[in-house]
């Protein structure tokens, strides 16, 4: 059964920490691809500095030589919020026989249990945890937690069992990088070079992107 990677986020810019928890889940997991998906309009943050076709071009130019890295720009194509149990439905409807993996860090993790409809978010797809090496599998809240001890699976192999249903951890030593950051310091014309890659760091100067603090 194929291995579906899932990743979304703004991407306002994409960034080397994006690309490398993509490849470090890819390979971990045996991933068949991964799908970088660009939220049109976020439910619990404010809306993208950058446009979606800045960002989506940014995006195909910062995994362009990533094999096995695509853009999925469904939420740029819909007016609607862009609700993740939406975006696995639609996900699911495409890929009806495949496994669906949503990747997530822990920060994101621990706060899902305030997304919109997010006990079904396992009747869709698995949830990829992210961890810190070291860091504990304990969730966020009550609710959370007993959530998680319903539905994890240690064994890898599960993945490939059922398309959908189980929440699997794994170690990443996550970048400290953060789209804000990097917006934040090309305001203040600090080097951000070493933060994405070259090829969206020309496209955000020959574009003119992010002059403003946001």
């Amino acid at each position: 059964m194929p291995l579906i990677g899932i990743l979304g986020g703004t991407f306002d810019p994409i960034h080397n920490g994006h690309i490398r928890l993509a490849l470090e889940a890819k390979e971990q997991l045996s991933l068949d691809h991964v799908r970088l998906i660009p939220v049109n309009f976020p439910p619990h943050r404010s809306t993208p500095v950058a446009s979606a076709v800045h960002r989506r071009t940014m995006i195909d130019l910062a995994i362009s030589n990533e094999e096995n890295l695509c853009v999925d720009s469904r939420e740029l194509n819909s007016d609607e919020i862009s609700y993740s149990i939406n975006t696995l439905k639609s996900l699911r409807q495409e890929f009806a026989d495949d496994a669906l993996c949503l990747i997530l860090g822990r920060d994101a993790f621990n706060k899902i249990d305030s997304w919109k409809d997010w006990e079904e978010l396992l009747d869709y797809a698995h949830i990829i945890v992210a961890n810190r090496p070291g860091e504990s599998n304990a969730a966020g809240s009550q609710d959370l937690e007993q959530w998680v001890k319903q539905h994890h699976s240690s064994q890898l192999a599960s993945l490939n069992e059922k398309p959908y249903g189980h929440i699997y951890f794994i170690d990443i030593p996550m970048v400290d990088i953060s789209s804000s950051m990097i917006r934040q310091k090309h305001v203040q014309h600090e080097t951000i070079n070493q933060l994405l890659p070259a090829s969206t760091l020309t496209y955000i100067e020959e574009n003119h992107l992010y002059q403003e603090t946001a």
